[in-house]
This record gives C-alpha cells, structure tokens and sequence, in this order.
C-alpha cells in the first residue's frame, strides 16, 4: 500500500497536485510533533498530581505530646 501512494505522489499527481500533499504531510508532521509534546507536558502535570495525591492520604496522628529528648 505505501508503494501506491508513494507512486501515486511521486509519478501520478500533477506537480502542483504533488506539492500541496506534499506540504499538507509536512504541515501534518509539525501538527504531531506538537500535539506529542503537548500530551508529554500534560501526562507530566497527571503524574506530579497523582504524587500530590499519594501524599495526602497518609494519616497523620497527633497526640499533643512532646518527643523524649
């Protein structure tokens, strides 16, 4: 399958038909590029709230008595 598209880009298509999908690849490129950075930034900011999260539910008891010195 990719040998027919990559015939029907390179042999087939018209030249002005060829660079438009080649630019629209290209432009798509940049768009995943983006998209991938973004999701690493949010899966980031996912595992710092997790770790927040894990922190709170220690439980913590106080009993109003000074530690022996």
């Amino acid at each position: 399958m990719k040998k027919l598209k990559t015939w029907l880009i390179t042999k087939f298509l018209p030249m002005w038909a060829k660079e438009t999908v080649l630019a629209e690849n290209e432009h798509l490129r940049a768009e995943v590029v983006q998209l991938k950075a973004e999701l690493k930034e949010q899966y980031a900011y996912i595992d710092g709230l997790e770790a927040g999260i894990k922190a709170q539910r220690r439980i913590i008891i106080n009993t109003n008595r000074e530690a022996p010195k």
